[in-house]
């Protein structure tokens, strides 16, 4: 597929690099009109003093990706499937326009020496060849005007700045007087700036090419250099006449244009039914990504606008400016305010309906973080949270909003990994790498963390300290519940004791944590961990829900004639409520349940076994003394739990219960409860061993295992059982049992003709196996069932093959 690209800033860059990433085999095009490579805008201010070449601000790009420099797209022809310029087309199965914006000016500056926009490396370079003995001019007071600003007041070709301000504001219409005089003192201080608020260009003097003078309202300037940072506009007039177009090329969320095979992205776009341009580089490549997915028919995604978070960099100060999404008008707001002049901090919290929509601060201490998850949720705001944390954060001055990262941040990073350059810190962090604006105050940090380096120490990998920072956060995780469980009075002198009853020795044990650490897909380093959490498992409150079911996982705990170390472990979690096994009964054990759910809320996790009836409201199921529903008991426990497990088949989503014609209309936990964060671990019954594995993953991490879309842990049930089958030889040789009792069945061959559903179930059955590791049902000389599988028992579970 030939692939055309135009545009020649960071959005075609990465695009270019992730369609070689999802179809290497794609022919890839970029077309710009610029006379250099691709590069990082951001940078541009670098270009201007000279710190950076166009070269060092080039883009990475794959090397296979072709680009054509020089070439101005003028028209694109629909039919031909060709993208035209003045002497050139270009085929294309599938084009991106990615061409952003284009600068605004108050007149014509065609050809002028003294004069330009700032929005290209070539203006950067005439800026920087032309300043030199005249008066500098900038028309304009947002982001890019005033970070022009800094960087020319540095300089030393500049001897007088001046700033025109239509209006008596800067950065935005809506900041409060107090971060406007923090932001206005520190350009003043240099003596080279001056700021004329309420003023603008009235006429000029023009003679063969140069501007000789400037009129404003309330001054002339003789002999100026011109720079416009007024606004910007999509570029799009090449795509005028072939796609539909408002203010940019108009598409669907899907980023499709007007004609299905051209895509737009960043700022030449407009999602029609948002009204929404994109003007941040994450925005720009989130809509790539939507794009690439649907072109490449990979996943449905659709482009939602995210919080957007601005930066601004400057010696004496730092703003930073968090905004929702959605359009408010300015007037429509209400605005806390908090100001330390002696700390130069000003913090302005814009709000609506008790919701924060914007954040302003200069030398703000808050967490970027937290304040784009309170625009994000739209959570109500809490001003006195805010208040007590408005002091120097232990983390320092933010460097990076991409990736919330803070001074301290990378300084741990150097001191643990000895890093020494910003190419070896992109192991660790992608800080000063999203949209590039941060890099310099990132390179600059590592070289002045160099000193907090052990010369002794090696280097190490990322992967080495995440393995560090996960072992130490589980070794927190389970001090915190070495605090006696109040209900319960076991210590780990009664696992010891059940174990040397059994006669499982130290080495049984050691190899039981082995396995169970390997089976959780963790690194053998966690084993001390594995092991000191099995013997810390009997400090997590647990309610076991018996529902609609044949108690057949937990019976298959119990009797077990001799049981294995999990099973041992199982009968040593702290079971508090469980119908099958407490011994108390009635009014008794209902206090028992009320106690738990009204004192340990968020502390306690609830186990479900069994499906729920909902048909008559849910009357087919009724429990405990005061005839409780299935329904209304599972929602009562599930409101305040920490964790909820779905055990076995049934809970998982009806299992038998459910088989048709389904009379009590069972259904499984997470269906029943309308929620999508209930792990299930299904089985008929369930390995012991997934619900240990799943409790100890949550006492040492308190988050879930990695998870697939049916929310099964993905350490218990990626595999698929065929592929783990002590039969697949058998079945690779074409032998197979023909019926029971033949020659094959007594050589142990394949049963896939024998109805086997090993093929389309997965789970850990043949690894792990069931009674010690003894067993499983197809090692038994039965077919797997796929019991772990959706609605197995009317699907799968016969002893006839699947009918594809």
């Amino acid at each position: 597929m030939q692939i055309v690209i135009i545009g020649g800033g960071i959005s075609a860059a990465y695009i270019a690099n992730r369609i070689k990433e999802i179809a290497m085999d794609s022919e890839v095009h970029i077309i710009s009109d610029e006379s250099v490579a691709p590069y990082d805008r951001i940078h541009l201010c670098r270009l201007v003093d000279d710190e950076e070449s166009p070269k060092s601000i080039a883009l990475d790009l794959h090397p296979s990706v072709k680009v054509t420099l020089n070439q101005k797209i003028i028209n694109i022809d629909t039919d031909e499937k060709k993208v035209l310029t003045a002497d050139h087309s270009y085929s294309y199965d599938k084009l991106i326009i990615a061409t952003g914006s284009i600068p605004r000016t108050l007149f014509d500056i065609e050809g002028l020496d003294n004069a330009s926009v700032f929005r290209s490396a070539h203006d950067s370079q005439k800026i920087r060849g032309g300043i030199k003995g005249h008066e500098v001019v900038i028309v304009g007071s947002g982001p890019l005007a005033l970070e022009l600003l800094e960087t020319l007041n540095m300089m030393e070709d500049t001897e007088h700045i001046t700033l025109l301000v239509r209006s008596n504001k800067l950065y935005a219409h809506s900041l409060s007087s107090e971060a406007q005089n923090e932001i206005e003192s520190a350009y003043l201080k240099s003596g080279k700036v001056r700021i004329s608020y309420e003023n603008e260009i009235i006429d000029t003097t023009i003679i063969d090419g140069h501007i000789t003078q400037l009129k404003t309202k309330k001054f002339d300037i003789d002999e100026p250099y011109l720079i416009f940072g007024v606004g910007i506009q999509p570029n799009i007039d090449f795509a005028k006449e072939s796609l539909a177009y408002n203010r940019g090329i108009l598409t669907n969320e899907f980023m499709q244009t007007s004609n299905e095979d051209i895509y737009a992205v960043g700022e030449a776009a407009e999602v029609e039914s948002l009204g929404f341009i994109a003007g941040h580089v994450k925005e720009c490549t989130m809509q790539a990504d939507v794009a690439l997915s649907h072109l490449f028919g990979s996943e449905e995604k659709r482009f939602h606008p995210e919080v957007s978070v601005d930066m601004l960099k400057v010696g004496e100060f730092d703003l930073i400016d968090v905004s929702s999404p959605e359009r408010f008008k300015e007037k429509d707001f209400e605005k806390i305010l908090m100001t330390s002049p002696n700390d130069h901090r000003v913090d302005e919290y814009y709000i609506k309906d008790d919701k924060l929509i914007r954040f302003i601060g200069i030398n703000s201490n808050v967490d970027v973080g937290y304040l784009e998850d309170l625009v994000r949720d739209k959570n109500p705001i809490d001003a006195s949270y805010l208040y007590e944390n408005r002091v120097l954060s232990e983390r320092g001055r933010l460097i990076c909003s991409c990736e919330h990262v803070y001074t301290k941040d990378l300084e741990d990073i150097v001191q643990m990994s000895g890093v020494s350059n910003f190419q070896e810190l992109g192991e660790f962090t992608q800080a000063g790498r999203v949209c590039g604006r941060c890099k310099k105050m990132v390179e600059d940090v590592v070289a002045a963390s160099q000193h907090l380096i052990d010369p002794n120490m090696p280097k190490r990998s990322a992967a080495e300290i995440k393995q560090e920072k996960e072992l130490a956060l589980a070794r927190k995780r389970i001090e915190k519940f070495n605090k006696l469980h109040p209900h319960n009075q076991l210590s780990t002198d009664n696992l010891s004791s059940a174990m040397d009853a059994y006669e499982i020795t130290d080495k049984e044990m050691n190899q039981w944590v082995s396995m169970a650490t390997a089976n959780m897909q963790l690194h053998p380093e966690f084993e001390a961990l594995v092991n000191e959490g099995v013997r810390t498992l009997n400090k997590v409150p647990v309610i076991w829900l018996e529902l609609a079911d044949c108690s057949g996982n937990s019976e298959a705990f119990i009797k077990t004639s001799h049981p294995g170390i999990a099973d041992l472990i199982f009968d040593y979690i702290s079971l508090d409520y469980h119908e099958l096994l407490m011994s108390s009964a009635g009014d008794q054990s209902e206090t028992v349940l009320e106690h738990i759910i009204t004192h340990q809320k968020g502390e306690f996790v609830l186990i479900v076994e069994g499906a729920i009836p909902l048909a008559m409201d849910g009357k087919f199921l009724r429990i405990g003394p005061q005839g409780q529903t299935g329904i209304e008991l599972l929602k009562k426990c599930a409101n305040d739990a920490a964790l909820i497990i779905s055990v076995g088949a049934c809970a998982f989503d009806g299992g038998v219960v459910a088989a048709a014609p389904n009379p009590t209309g069972a259904v499984g936990v997470s269906e029943a409860l309308g929620r999508q964060d209930v792990i299930n671990l299904p089985g008929c019954p369930v390995n012991p061993m997934n619900i240990v594995g799943t409790l100890l993953y949550y006492l040492m991490f308190e988050e879930l295992p990695k998870l697939d879309s049916f929310n099964r842990p993905l350490w218990a049930y990626e595999g698929r059982i065929h592929d783990n089958c002590e039969r697949r030889g058998h079945y690779e040789l074409g032998e197979f049992v023909k019926e029971w009792g033949d020659e094959g069945a007594k050589k142990g061959w394949c049963l896939f003709e024998m109805g086997c559903k090993g093929p389309y179930a997965n789970a850990n059955c043949p690894t792990m196996k069931f009674n010690l590791g003894t067993s499983w049902p197809v090692q038994g000389g039965h077919g797997c069932m796929g019991c772990v599988e959706t609605k197995f028992f009317d699907r799968l579970a016969t002893e006839r093959k699947v009918e594809e």
